[in-house]
């Protein structure tokens, strides 16, 4: 079994999500499509605290670039993606949908209340009728609302932030069903809803059915074992574990599950055909067990300098920046602001191999500044010149004047 040093296993982790790579002078279509065929995702969020956060990782790779071009990427034809409930919210390549939509797990382990011995066959009859209005063209949730009639009950579920309504529900369940897509966001960043067909021809319309968890022509029984072989559904199972195995570069089982928020049977299922194929190798991590992708570089230095979105791949999943970084990661939106440690949009700071801090960011439109209210270091860590030079780059590329770094105003020239 090969052995690597932690240091060695972060260079890897770097290199595999393409922030290794020096940022090119201008930035093309191409370039973002690079990025993007990297990761195999790329997260969506709604907190806009510097900008949506979907744009944030092609930043920390390639510099300033044009968001219009992404926008267009993304939402005219062809679509470099679409989204789904990859990693929570996200984009993914048409090809990886259809490895999502064919399964349709989601679509049964989260039930929506299609299967209600009450209301489940009412339930049925909105999606029905759901899918008759957005056959006429694409619309939000609140749009089909109004042309959408239903005798169900709404039900207050007593959340701050998520009381959909019965509409959006059956949107939702229709979206996790691969039935419909999203053919865009709105200015409030609403989704818009559309017939898969319609979002990318790519993309197979695949038929309102309904039936019990087992059935085969619904997909995997969510209580059932993946078993040896992959071939039918499991190769949906496969594939998406290979995209992530390939996407992190070194990694553990639970990391490569995460990706895709896939089960840790499966996943595992998947893993052992990718060892015996020699698609990932056993390595030996400083005594922890890990996974190395074949073709994964482990440059010898790695010359990094990137402020990360709390989304990014790199760092979305926190047990793994953990174990590789040593390094405790929250966002801290969600934390009660007495209970703040390090602020309320908090972005790590790679530097090098390190993660060597984390700056509570925040854009300031009105007043044309980006702001780091506050810079937490690692021990033994401080490089604000360094952080001063990113966040000057940031500002420029969201037309900013000027960036205010702990109470230090810095003009940009």
């Amino acid at each position: 079994m090969q052995r690597m040093t932690r240091a060695a296993a972060r260079r890897t982790a770097i290199a595999a999500t393409g922030l290794d790579r020096p940022r090119p002078e201008k930035v093309t279509a191409r370039h973002l499509k690079n990025v993007f065929d990297t990761l195999g995702l790329t997260q969506i969020d709604s907190v806009a605290r510097v900008v949506r956060s979907h744009y944030l990782p092609y930043f920390s790779r390639l510099g300033p670039y044009p968001r219009e071009t992404l926008d267009r990427l993304f939402y005219s034809s062809p679509r470099m993606g679409v989204e789904y409930w990859a990693h929570a919210a996200a984009f993914v390549p048409p090809q990886t949908w259809k490895h999502f939509s064919r399964a349709h797990s989601e679509w049964w382990r989260n039930d929506f209340g299609q299967r209600h011995p009450e209301t489940g066959e009412e339930f049925r009859n909105l999606q029905s009728s759901v899918l008759t209005a957005l056959s006429t063209r694409p619309m939000t949730a609140r749009e089909v609302a109004e042309v959408v009639d239903h005798d169900l009950p709404e039900i207050h579920r007593g959340h701050w932030g998520w009381n959909p309504s019965q509409v959006k529900v059956a949107l939702e369940a229709l979206f996790a069903g691969g039935i419909i897509s999203a053919s865009g966001r709105n200015d409030h960043f609403e989704r818009i809803y559309a017939l898969a067909r319609d979002v990318s021809p790519e993309l197979p319309q695949l038929p309102l059915t309904y039936g019990p968890p087992e059935d085969p022509a619904l997909g995997l029984d969510p209580s059932a074992e993946l078993p040896r072989g992959i071939s039918g559904v499991e190769n949906n199972v496969f594939e998406l574990t290979r995209i992530a195995a390939r996407a992190l570069g070194i990694s553990r089982p639970e990391d490569i599950a995460d990706y895709f928020r896939q089960r840790r049977a499966p996943t595992d299922a998947a893993i052992t055909e990718l060892i015996a194929s020699g698609e990932l190798r056993e390595v030996d991590v400083e005594g922890v067990p890990a996974l190395k992708w074949h073709e994964a570089r482990t440059p010898r230095t790695v010359n990094a300098q990137a402020l990360l979105a709390p989304f990014d791949p790199l760092v979305f999943y926190r047990p793994r920046i953990e174990w590789l970084f040593d390094f405790h990661y929250r966002i801290e939106i969600y934390t009660p602001a007495a209970k703040r440690v390090h602020g309320y949009y908090v972005s790590p700071f790679l530097l090098g191999d390190r993660l060597v801090g984390r700056v509570d960011l925040h854009r300031d439109r009105a007043a044309g500044i980006l702001r780091a209210h506050k810079v937490t270091w690692e021990p033994g860590e401080a490089h604000t010149s360094d952080l001063a030079d990113e966040l000057t780059t940031m500002a420029t590329w969201l037309g900013l004047t000027a960036v205010d770094l702990e109470g230090t105003h810095l003009p940009l020239s």
